[in-house]
Order: C-alpha cells, then structure tokens, then sequence
C-alpha cells in the first residue's frame, strides 16, 4: 500500500465518519506471611525482621509454651553488593576479592569481619558527631587503631607459640588525612567577640581581621538621638544672654502682689504692668535682673524676684562633611556634639578631632571628639548661639590599627605621629600580641606599596617609630597554644585538661579503674599524637585491661604534649541491647533493653495497651544470637500487667512483643448510609439501631432528600454458607417521625440509600459570546432551543458574520476526541506495519535507509496527532432568528454549550504547499488560483490535484472532481440551509495546497503532512450525532 493512499483514506473515513465538524488546537519485596487462623502448635517459618509475620486471627490453643521455628533463609542478596562499612575497611585488593565470592560466602566473611573489626555502632557513630570531646576524630580512625591493637595481640601470640625472638610488633600508622580535619577555620562572626574572648581565642599566624571601622563614628550612628530645645532642669547662667522669645517670670510681693509671665518680644522688649516696657535683648541674665530691680523701685514698698521661664531657641548650622548638612533650630544650652548629632555626624572623611565652631565669620574654638570618647573632656564642648556654624573639615591622616589591640579601628592623627601613640589612642595591645613582628603596610610617594616588619619585644622602638597616611599596622598574634597540656576525653569521670609534666604515663592521669565511668570499653583506648617536626597525627591504640586489671606496668604508654586520650564505651562496638514492640500500644517502637526487664516493664515503657487491644494472648518473637533461630513465647497481656510471673517473663536481647487487636478475634459490625445526607458513609453498627438512628448518625437528611421514599438494603448470611440481599421501600418522612412500620430496626451490613427530588437545582447554562447585543452565560431550562436563547440574548449586531459562527458542544468533543483517538491507533499500527514489512524486504542500503527514515516520520507523525486537542464545534448555519426558528439548525441546547459570532474577517489564508504561505485580503473578483499566485504559485512537490478549502463554517470544499466529492453539484461536503448562494471561497476560508507524498519526500512532508491532517483534521461528529 502506498503511503499516498493512506494519506488518502485517512482523510476519506474521517470525512465519511463526522461530516462536518472541526478540531480545535488548543517492586516491593515478598515477605512471607503466616496464614490467618494457623495454630503454634506446627513448625512454621518466620522471618525475623518482618513484623507482618503474624496476622490478626484466631488462634488454636496453646499446645506448648514455646514453639521452636525453624532457621530462616537470609534476605536476598544482590550479588556483588556489600555493606558500605566493610568495604570501607578493606584494601582495595581485599574488596575485590571479597566481590568474587559466592553470597553465602560473602556472608560468612562478612559476619566474622564485623565481629573482628569492631565496626561502630550507629550511637558511636552519632556520638562522634555530636559529642565535642570527640571532635576531630574519625570513625576509620577509631577503627583502624583497635585493628592495629588487635593485631598486636595475635602477633604476640604467635611469637609466644613458637617461641620466637622477642620484639614489639611496629605499629601501624593511620592516616595523615586528620591533619586536614585538625585545622579549623575561622568563621565570619555574626556578633562581635567580646575583648576577653579575643584574647583567649588563638587563631593561625597573621591570621587577623583587616576589616576595621573608624573610631569613633558609632556613636553618631547607634546613639538615640534626643536634643531637647528646653531644658527646664538646669539653671540659667548669670551669663546667658537674653533674646526675643525668652520668657522673664517676675514675682512681686509687698504692698503690691503679682506674677508676670513676660515674653521678649522681636524688639527686644518685655512690658511690665504699671512700669512699661524695658529693653532687655541683648544683655546677660545678671544685668536685666539689676535693671529690673531698679525699675520696680518705682512702685513703693514692693519687692522683686526674677527667674527665667521658657528659653528661646536658636538657629545654627551644620556644614562641611556631615551626614545631613543643613540649617537646624537648637535649644538656647545645646553644645556643639549636640549639633553634630542632629547631623548624623561626620561622614567617612569627615575629621573627629577639628570640629570648629565658627561665629560671626571666625573660628572661636576647636573640638576633638577623642578627648570626649577616651576621656570624657567636655571642656570644649561650647554652648551654641543663634547664628552659629559648626563646620567639620577633611580628616587628616588617617592610619589601620588590626589585631592583637584592644580597639582596632581606623584613627586620625592629630599632633602625635609615632606607633606607641596610636597604640595608647587603641587601649593598649592585648596578652596575646606577637611584638616581635608588628608590620607596617605602607604607600610610598604614591608610588608602590611596602611591608615593613618591626621587632619590638621590649617595647622600646614603638614610640620612635613615625606613622604615614594611610598606613595600616598590624599586630600578630603569638601561635604557641598550651604547650604543656594533656587532654582525657570519652568514658571517664573527669575529663579535661591536664599539666603535662616530663615523664608522664597515663596512670599519671587515669590513677586507678575507679575513674572510669560504667560500661567502658577496656579492650581498647586511643591516644591522638602529634608528631615533630612535620606535626603529622599518629595513632596509639591502648589496652586498658592489661594496665589496669593485669597491672602490667610495660602497657601504661608514656604520654607527650599535645597528646589527646580517648576513652570509649562499650556501645561504640556493639549494638546497646534493645526490644521492640508493637501492635496496639500507645507509643510502640524500640526501647533499650535494661537489667532485669520483664514484658510489664515494657508494656509501660511504651504508653501501655489501646482500647483495641486483646487481653487475652500476645507473642513475644525471640532470636537467638548465635543460630538465629527464632522461637514464639505465648503470654496473656492481663496477667503480665498483673505481675504474674508466668505471663511477666524476662526479655532478652532483640525480643519482639507483638500486642495483637481483638478486631481480630470479634467481626466490626458497621451499617452504611449513602446519598442526600449531611455526612455519607459507614458508621458502627449497635443494637437495635434504627434507620432514624442511622439518619441522626448522618448528620440529618439534606434539603433536596426526597423523604417519600427511601430504599433499605439488609444482607443476611446463612450458616456461614450462603449471603442473600433484601430491599425493603420505605417512607423516610415517617421513619423520622418515628413510625415503627418504616422506621426499620437494621441489621449489620445494612445499607441505606436516601434518593434525591428529580431535578433538584438543576441548572445548566450556554455562552453567547462575540457579535451578540448581550453576550454572557445564560441559565436555559430543559429543551430550550438556540434561537429562543439568541432571541432572549437581544439577537445579533450589525457587524455579525453568520457563516463564521463557531458552535461547541461538551458531549461532541468527548466523542471527536475518542473517534481521534481511536483513528490514531489504526493509522499508527497501519503505517507501521506497512514501513517494517519494506523495511525487511529492502535489498540497498539507500532504500534502507529512507525506509527507516519514513519509519521515524511515521512516529513523528502519530506523535504530533496524540498531541491535538479536540474542541467539539460542530458545523451549524445561522440566519435571522425569524427563519431559524423551526429549521433543522435550531437544536436544542445542552449543559456547557457555547456560541461564538465574529465580525466579518476580510481575508483568506493559504498554506501547504506554496512559495509563500500566508493571509490575503478578500475579493469577489479572485478565485483560489488567483490567491495562489499571489503566495508564489505551487512549490516542486505541491498536489495540484488534491487541493481544498477549509471553509469559515468548519466545513471542507474540494476544488477539483475526485472519491472526495460528496456533493455533484457543488463538489463539497455541505449542509446548505435557508437557499442562500453559498460561495466557492468567503472570507475567512483557508487554501489547503496539500504535498505528494512519496517515499523520499517523508521527512520533508511530514510537517505539511501534520498540519493538513490538523485543519482538515479528523472530523468529529456530523449533525447526525446531535439529533440522536
């Protein structure tokens, strides 16, 4: 079959199929279980790591109290997989040889290396990384010294049993990797580090921050700032000048008696009742209160106080390099640093130590704020006048101090240049400065940068030596860190720092065995050393037994500076014996498994037993270490609880209590409720529950619940053989009212459905979109037709384009894309049946070759197809509503359809197989040849004879005779409706020139291919499907 007449067919049943419509772009693993109901008494396996072992069920009566299992095979093991800690510990060539064993081989080896290797436990593990007495020290370091300890011990027997010579086996060095581990990074602080925690902190050499701020400049930035403009709680100055807006309070007494609140007014004048007004601007406070005092000699017999009340305030400025430069008003007693904060103070050049306060165009006075923060010298600190100006000049030089001070910081120089100065403006070097290298970094003549290193160990040369701007300084600090110091950390009593003292042991430290704590691991310590000169880490495994039970004096190692003693727990090399539980507890899991703990113990550790729980019977499932056997102990919960020592049994390592549910030993008894109520679904059963109980159970019946009748459904079962259903109708009304008749007692299983009122809210809607007077979402009742709902939508506008109207229905698009899919699957299994069977009768390797290239465009093809999404328009002719009502077109609308009129679209599209594809304006006078001419005619592969229209209405229109026709007049396929003309080509129509295809054309097509198959598509449904 060739490929052009699938391409044919294809096209041909879609059209015969639909007609008339369009498409729319838009592993676990098996674990064995037991069987329900199985008694103890028969030997079963059981998997000891699977808890599902054994079910809910009824069990047999115990025939015995212990049932042996028998040996359970290992898990499956993929083959060439070992546990990760193992491999860890082996030589490469070790792991290889151990990835060539058989599984069960590789088992057996594996086991006895965990017993030999001490592999760590995951509390060692965790351990380490929790607990900072073991910072630094690694697991494979841990293990490789016990290793190293052990093979001490078999060399030294081997060399006792065949009485060779005597000599201490070398000793095995461990990794130089800790080196790394060792050295610690210093980390950004978030917060700053107090001086004494700078001074204890010994970091690497020249290791020191050069992030310095300027001294000084957080005050302006971190102070709060509050200048008050009055201060009412000092007194005023005989000196104090007074000005408009002061206010003079005078008090008379005597012969005469009055209080006079006076303000200064813009003359300068206050008025004084019975004296006049008197000029006081100007003068001190001492002079206005002597010629206030002889003025009020004129009234006879009285006296006079005078006091100020409310002063003025001023206006001043703050200039030169200040955060926020400006005009200010200022409280008549505000200061110069008062100024300055209002300001923000001085920027990043502005200087700290020659604030100048400037009046009447000259500098009165100079303030250096180092004498406010290092001493507390306000004595500079002028008081403001109106008009004054507080101007920051440019810093002068400026240099870094980093380091082993106390306040580095960035500081101006002022009079003094020399080193010793600039450390006395710092606080001071701190106990931890390296003073026999302070380097200087230094620009010369702004020409390079130099280092220069000084040497003052006795503190003499600081003070000669002159600093530049912008030099930096920095103070090292000393790197020896507690020379003569042992450490002891782990299991012991007292851990810590201790004195190292020449020709220390570690029974210096570790006086006797009473010092370590219980459950220590005597079989092995470490000892951390770090080795001269290249400072290497080494190794020393240490047996504490020998040393301290054996008193063997030749084991007690000698101990060096710097030594590190680790001493282990017993739980770092073997699991901490534990049990689990489970089944009906409040908290079930593993717990540690204590001394002397019994099965009450247990029960209690985990919350106690659940409502649920079976008194009666419960397992313990036991392992035994060695064989790995498993065995089941019967118990009754009750008693154990009690303290009956025949049920309270003591546990050993690795027990399983399992508490089973008495759900599995007495049926769940439920009823089931469905439909119009608040809360659907199954309830428990109780005796004599009545359909009304059930209801009431529900949450009550819904608004829409048709109470008139209600279907109740019983389930009974006879003799545990055979189940039989019974319907029984009822009147659900009087059932809640209470009627016995209906209001049925139920049984279990009884199931009942309350119904629904017929057509409860229905409420279906249709969009009128587009050319429409009132285009929106329209509520239709049940069998409305379309040109009732255009008609109620105000009918179309003037510029509606009838034959461009697109109609969607819901149920259409359902059934276009299940006939699309369907279509796909043929076409796929088709072609692809076709492309193998060419594909295994090809001789050259050229037709090969463009077989398998058609293979993949088929692919491509069916793909692109899957791809599509259907819309469900369905082709439908409209006119006025006047001749729509009746006709074949005027259906019946359904929930969710959809109506979209455009506006007239004045162009015609072309695409396929021409030089230029692409969109035309529309004319009478133009035929579909002439439009493509104006795309640049047919291309090389264009198929002259096959080319269609796809009409505006979603229809399609062959412009030349062939099997496609339907219509012998028209040549297309159309429902014409109302007699109107229908046009060869309309605006809005589409040109489709399709391409030959060939065999050696696929790739090329294909994309042609898709989209004609897009277009023309497959068409889903015709009218027909909307009428039946």
């Amino acid at each position: 079959m060739k490929l052009r007449q699938i391409f044919f067919i294809i096209i041909s049943l879609t059209v015969c199929l639909f007609g008339s419509g369009s498409i729319g772009f838009a592993q676990m693993p098996f674990i064995p279980q037991a069987m329900p109901g199985a008694g103890v008494s028969q030997p079963a396996v059981v998997q000891p790591t699977a808890p599902q072992a054994v079910q809910t069920g009824q069990q047999a009566p115990v025939q015995a109290p212990q049932t042996q299992i028998s040996p359970t095979q290992p898990l499956p093991v993929r083959p060439g997989v070992t546990s990760q800690p193992i491999l860890q510990q082996l030589t490469p060539q070790q792991a290889d040889a151990l990835q060539h064993l058989t599984p069960a081989q590789r088992a057996t080896a594996e086991s006895v290396m965990q017993e030999k290797a001490g592999a760590l436990t995951p509390e060692a593990i965790e351990a380490l990384k929790s607990k900072p007495e073991f910072k630094g020290l690694k697991p494979e370091d841990i293990i490789k010294g016990k290793e190293t300890l052990e093979k001490m011990d078999v060399e030294k027997k081997e060399a006792e049993r065949k009485d060779a010579e005597k000599k201490e086996p070398e000793k095995k060095m461990l990794d130089k990797e800790a080196t790394t581990a060792d050295k610690k990074v210093i980390a950004s602080e978030t917060e700053e580090m107090s001086l004494f925690d700078r001074i204890r902190g010994v970091g690497a050499y020249q290791d020191i921050s050069t992030s310095l701020r300027p001294f000084g400049y957080e005050f302006f930035r971190e102070a709060a700032i509050r200048v008050i403009t009055d201060r009412k709680d000092i007194p005023v100055p005989t000196k104090y000048i007074i000005g408009p807006g002061d206010e003079v309070k005078i008090l008379l007494w005597g012969r005469v008696n009055a209080q006079h609140n006076l303000i200064v007014d813009r003359n300068g004048n206050i008025t004084i009742p019975q004296i006049g007004p008197v000029q006081v601007a100007g003068m001190t406070f001492e002079d206005m209160s002597k010629q206030l005092i002889t003025q009020s000699q004129q009234i006879v017999g009285a006296n006079i106080d005078i006091t100020m009340g409310s002063l003025k305030t001023i206006p001043i400025f703050v200039l030169g390099d200040v955060r926020r430069p400006g005009a200010y008003t200022v409280g008549s007693f505000s200061t110069i640093t008062d100024a300055l904060l209002m300001a923000g103070g001085p920027t990043g050049i502005g200087s700290m130590r020659n604030v100048q306060l400037k009046r009447k165009d000259k500098v009165i006075t100079t303030f250096d704020l180092y004498d406010l923060f290092l001493k507390g010298d306000k004595s500079k600190d002028a008081i403001l006048q109106a008009g004054d100006v507080v101007f920051v000049p440019v810093a002068g030089p400026l240099v870094g101090l980093a380091g082993n001070v106390k306040r580095p910081a960035i500081y101006e120089l002022k009079d003094k240049h020399d080193l010793q100065s600039l450390f006395d403006l710092s606080g001071g070097i701190i106990p931890t400065a390296y003073m026999q290298q302070i380097q200087v970094e230094r620009v010369i003549k702004t020409e390079r940068q130099v280092v220069v290193d000084i040497d003052d160990k006795d503190f003499t040369k600081a003070k000669h030596f002159m600093l530049q701007d912008a030099d930096l300084i920095k103070v090292f600090n000393i790197v020896d860190r507690q020379a003569n110091v042992v450490f002891l950390n782990g299991n012991v009593k007292r851990p810590g720092k201790y004195e190292y003292k020449l020709g220390m042991r570690l029974k210096d430290i570790i006086t006797d065995e009473k010092e370590f704590l219980p459950e220590t691991y005597y079989d092995y310590a470490l000892i951390r050393r770090i080795e001269p000169p290249e400072m290497n880490i080494h190794y020393v495994p240490v047996n504490l037994k020998e040393i301290y039970f054996s008193k063997n004096i030749m084991k007690n190692p000698e101990l060096r500076p710097q030594d590190t003693i680790f001493v282990f727990s017993k739980w770092f090399f073997k699991d901490r014996p534990s049990i689990s539980v489970e089944g009906e507890l409040r908290r079930a899991g593993r717990f540690q498994l204590n001394e002397n703990m019994r099965v009450r113990d247990a029960i209690l550790l985990s919350g106690g037993l659940t409502t649920d729980a079976y008194y009666k019977e419960a397992e313990i499932y036991r392992t035994d270490l060695k064989t790995k056997d498993v065995t089941i102990h019967k118990f009754n919960p009750e008693k154990a609880l009690e303290g009956d020592s025949m049920h309270n049994l003591l546990l050993q390592d690795r027990d399983r209590i399992v508490i089973q549910s008495s759900l599995g030993y007495a049926y769940r008894k439920l009823v089931h409720i469905d439909g119009e109520v608040l809360k659907p679904g199954t309830y428990q059963y109780a005796e004599n529950m009545t359909v009304k109980d059930l209801v009431f159970t529900a949450g009550n019946v819904l608004e829409s619940a048709y109470l008139e009748n209600a279907d109740v459904s019983f389930q009974f079962i006879e003799e545990g053989k055979n189940a039989s259903l019974e319907h029984r109708q009822i009147n659900l009304k009087k059932a809640l009212e209470g009627d016995s008749e209906h209001n049925l007692v139920l049984k279990p299983y009884s199931r009942l459905f309350v119904k629904r009122i017929p057509e409860w809210r229905l409420e279906q809607f249709v969009s009128l979109t587009g050319e429409i007077r009132f285009p929106g979402r329209y509520i239709i009742k049940k069998g409305e037709k379309l040109s009732d709902l255009i008609e109620r939508a105000g009918g179309y506008t003037d510029k509606a384009y009838l034959r461009g109207a697109q109609f969607l229905r819901v149920r259409v698009r359902e059934l276009q894309q299940r006939t699309l899919n369907e279509t796909i699957a043929r076409l796929e299994k088709d072609l692809m049946a076709e492309s193998t069977l060419r594909l295994s009768t090809a001789i050259s390797a050229e037709e090969v070759s463009g077989l398998q290239a058609q293979q993949q465009g088929t692919l491509r093809l069916v793909e692109s197809l899957r791809r599509m999404e259907v819309n469900g328009r369905t082709t439908i002719r409209l006119a006025h509503v006047r001749l729509l009502k009746g006709s074949e077109f005027d259906i019946e609308l359904e929930n969710g359809d959809s109506l979209y009129i455009p506006s007239k679209n004045n162009i015609v599209n072309i695409t396929g197989a021409v030089m230029a594809q692409g969109s035309y304006l529309y004319s009478d006078s133009l035929a579909y040849k002439d439009y493509i001419m104006k795309a640049g005619g047919f291309t090389r592969y264009a198929d002259e004879k096959n080319i269609f229209i796809l009409k505006v209405d979603g229809s399609a229109m062959k412009v030349a005779g062939g099997f496609m026709n339907w219509n012998s007049s028209n040549s297309r396929w159309e429902l014409t409706a109302f007699g109107e003309e229908i046009k060869t080509l309309e605006p809005g129509d589409t040109i489709v020139v399709p391409e030959k295809l060939q065999a050696t054309a696929w790739m090329r097509g294909i994309k042609d291919a898709t989209a004609v198959l897009a277009q023309v598509g497959i068409f889903a449904s015709s009218m027909n499907y909307i009428f039946k």
